[in-house]
């Protein structure tokens, strides 16, 4: 069977490769990889690292001719050789130089003094003292040697090495290694003695101690190494972090090499604020075709845990766990799909993910998404299937439909003159009853619905600078509805009718055939400018869209899985007010866009304006629910989008949105960048203008507040080794803090620390309180033997609660 190998995990004693150090040029050398470069060999830290160089031949160099040069050569009595004064042997790419050698013809044994520098184009290996070794038996013996791995700031030091079995075994005493630059031996590991055996993956080593400077921090009575590219089962490095709410939180991994297509880590994750916690990740692969983690973690018993903590009143006692399935597998050379994506906490424990911020599970306003997919696909057409389930994390949101099943076909084919596109969908709608919020006394409306779009799109007008495209669609829809009597209050509230106060929801069949008509076209102009040497270009881009379909009234349809689309730029020229299909609005309107771009004299793009807004030649009557009132509005939101690129290290972004008729902004969004060498700095202000509450939290005042947001971020050199990075979000109009973090980092050639500190508002699903939470980061790294603490090797800067975002979309942008 063809075993297939999933990514690498190493132990912590994981790069102590010295093998390849010590491979005299008279000896025949095995083959061995030297281990990776740790830094960028580049830079000035390694400057000093010879490169890798490879044989002119694919010969084996052992059978390569040999070249011997001294100053002076001596036959003596009895069959031996003896060269002195600037002994120099070369072999290929091997080279090989001392004060003094002498070769025995009878024994085979060569001693070779002072000097003694060996290059193989892998390792380069001096030494003062004493080589000896034996041609025909392969065994050597070196004193003192100091050897340095090419391609790789590897280097160290060895007392007595002894080879034997044809160089298979290698024994070292007194080793050191390190990745640091000669005189900045900042960290060193020593072992007292190191064993090597090539034929197997992994080398052993006793009585180990990390050195830092000149000072013993860590012992290891015996450590194993890889000397392969293979895995080894054995302890990952441990992790810390402090926080408010958890306290003190160290991790201690553990992993297991099962096969080379099976793994798994267990860690245990100790928080003296909540108490000890197993996870279990357990990898797979037995094919290319079949890849899959299962992921499990568990609390026994949470010390926060009472029944008096509002936060975790839905839990009868302490115990806290998360499972997580995903699973891809690919048939038929990749036609034949199936994927899952699935998991699941603890029923009503609504603040686990707050809690513990596990790194699995797709989460969306607090529902976490349960995911079985599977789909055929061929070039021209597909057939897919999806069964989606949630599990809501907070007791006051409306329990969303579940996809019980999703079927969808679609097709497409392009002719000369025409495209043709057929797209189907079969679903049904349904919802977990037994896991409903306890603000939910009553059930939910469900259906089974068919949607069939036959579309016919033709282009009248393709030539270049100008377009014009007619789009003909018929999209026919039929629900086969239930409603109970006892309808949850929420949903029979919003589709009462405001006027006539009855209930809109109908039971049985429901059916809905709406035709479309879209007519879309753009001319390009451009003009060339004085800017960027004469060179520049600048476009001036209108485009306009016709889009009609008929009303309908669909009040007696629930809504399963549609929502009200928030108006841009690019959502005017869509023919969908609504996203989903349990509303089609109708629609006469005419929408027109002016586009305007700036290239440099490279081609790349520069400046980047976009205004659009929409007529409505009849406002449109369709609602998303019966409660809400209808359109009276002639013409939409008037959009604004610009992206600049002001010089090569400023950049600029300005979105907004702007009410005609109330003569009011609704929602704006910019940002100002400035970017050269390590220094980042960003500027950015958010709006939201939301004066009605969220539906999925009606008991939520605090979502009637617009949103009013502002926002820098940093990351800037602050001395030649160390750097600085932070990021600051505040809400204006709350006049709170949302997320404060700063850290600084050192990093020099051969390692690095980074500390953090970060405040930020931790939710709280059940309360709807968030409460401040500070969490200290420490991470020190050693580059090339590993690194403890938290977080990655670089620095970021995303925050807790936002991430950096770098919102400037241009062509050919660095």
């Amino acid at each position: 069977m063809t075993k297939w190998t999933l990514g690498y995990r190493y132990p912590i004693a994981l790069t102590i490769s010295l093998a390849p150090a010590l491979t005299p040029m008279m000896v025949q050398a095995a083959p061995f990889e030297a281990p990776p470069a740790t830094g960028i060999l580049d830079s000035l830290c390694y400057d000093y690292v010879p490169k890798i160089e490879k044989p002119a031949s694919d010969k084996d160099a052992n059978a390569q001719p040999v070249e011997v040069d001294a100053d002076r050569l001596e036959a003596k009595q009895g069959g031996t050789a003896v060269y002195e004064g600037d002994v120099k042997v070369r072999q290929g790419v091997r080279k090989f130089d001392s004060d003094y050698a002498q070769l025995d013809q009878k024994s085979r044994d060569v001693i070779a003094i002072g000097n003694i520098y060996y290059n193989d184009g892998q390792v380069t290996v001096t030494s003062d003292k004493t080589l000896k070794s034996n041609l025909d038996t392969k065994n050597s013996e070196l004193e003192e040697g100091k050897y340095q791995v090419h391609g790789s700031p590897v280097r160290g030091f060895a007392k007595r090495v002894v080879m034997t079995n044809n160089n298979q075994n290698i024994t070292m005493e007194g080793a050191q290694y390190t990745t640091c630059p000669p005189g900045q031996e900042v960290w060193t590991l020593k072992a007292g003695s190191i064993d090597i055996d090539q034929k197997e993956v992994f080398g052993e080593a006793w009585n180990a101690s990390l050195w830092l400077y000149d000072y013993p921090v860590f012992y290891f009575p015996y450590i194993n190494f890889p000397i392969k590219d293979e895995r080894k089962t054995g302890l990952l490095y441990p992790g810390y972090k402090q926080s408010s709410s958890n306290g003190m939180d160290i991790t201690q991994p553990f992993y297991w090499n099962i096969a080379p297509n099976y793994d798994a880590t267990i860690t245990s994750r100790f928080m003296d604020k909540r108490g000890l916690m197993e996870q279990v990740e357990f990898r797979y692969m037995p094919d290319p075709a079949h890849t899959g983690t299962l992921y499990f973690e568990n609390l026994a018993d949470d010390k926060q845990y009472s029944p008096s903590n509002p936060s975790l009143a839905g839990l009868s006692d302490g115990h806290r766990y998360l499972m997580n399935v995903r699973h891809g597998s690919a048939l038929m050379d990749g036609s034949l799909r199936f994927g899952i994506d699935y998991t699941q906490v603890r029923d009503k424990d609504y603040n686990y993910f707050n809690d513990f911020s596990p790194q699995v599970g797709t989460q969306v306003d607090s529902q976490l998404q349960q995911s079985f997919t599977a789909g055929y696909y061929q070039p021209n057409w597909n057939l897919t299937s999806e069964v989606r389930r949630y599990q809501i994390l907070s007791p006051y949101a409306l329990l969303p439909h579940e996809m019980l099943p999703r079927i969808d076909y679609n097709y497409y084919q392009q002719g000369k003159w025409f495209d043709l596109a057929w797209n189907s969908e079969l679903t049904k709608f349904g919802y977990d009853s037994s896991s409903a919020a306890t603000l939910q006394a009553g059930e939910r409306y469900t259906a089974t619905r068919l949607h069939l779009a036959p579309t016919l799109t033709v282009p009248l007008v393709d030539v270049p600078g100008y377009y014009l495209t007619s789009q003909y669609k018929l999209m026919f829809t039929s629900y086969n509805q239930e409603v109970p009597d006892n309808l949850v209050s929420q949903d029979r509230s919003r589709f009462t009718d405001a006027d006539s106060k009855q209930l809109t929801l109908k039971e049985g069949t429901i059916t809905r055939t709406l035709p479309s008509f879209r007519l879309k076209g753009g001319v390009n102009f451009d003009r060339p400018l004085d800017w960027y040497d004469g060179k520049g270009t600048q476009t001036l881009e209108p485009e306009f869209q016709y889009l009609y379909i008929p009303y309908k009234n669909q009040d007696e349809i629930g809504i399963y899985d549609s929502t009200t689309t928030r108006q841009d730029y690019y959502s005017l020229f869509s023919d969908r007010r609504f996203a989903g299909l349990d509303r089609i609005s109708d629609a006469n309107r005419v929408t027109v866009g002016l586009t305007s771009r700036v290239y440099d004299n490279v081609g790349d793009e520069r400046l980047r304006l976009a205004v659009a807004q929409a007529f409505e030649m009849t406002p449109p009557k369709v609602r998303l629910y019966p409660s809400n009132p209808e359109s009276t509005n002639a013409r939409s939101l008037l959009s604004f989008e610009g992206d600049a690129r002001i010089t090569d290290e400023w950049f600029a972004h300005a979105g907004t949105q702007y009410d005609t008729s109330e003569g009011e902004f609704t929602a704006g969004n910019g940002a100002v960048e400035y970017r050269t060498g390590k220094l980042t700095t960003q500027v950015n202000y958010r709006y939201i203008k939301d004066g009605n509450l969220d539906y999925r939290y009606p008991t939520n005042t605090a979502l009637a507040e617009d949103l009013s947001q502002a926002g820098l971020v940093m990351m800037a050199p602050i001395a030649d080794q160390w750097q600085m990075y932070g990021g600051y979000y505040r809400d204006i109009k709350q006049d709170v803090n949302i997320d404060r973090k700063i850290g600084v980092k050192y990093d020099s050639c051969c390692w690095s620390i980074n500390m953090s500190l970060e405040w930020h508002n931790q939710p709280d699903n059940v309360t709807l309180k968030p409460t401040s939470e500070k969490v200290i980061g420490l991470q020190f790294e050693m580059k090339g033997l590993g690194s403890v603490g938290t977080g990655g090797r670089s620095v970021t800067l995303d925050t807790e609660l936002l991430p950096y975002v770098r919102p400037f979309n241009l062509k050919g942008q660095q």
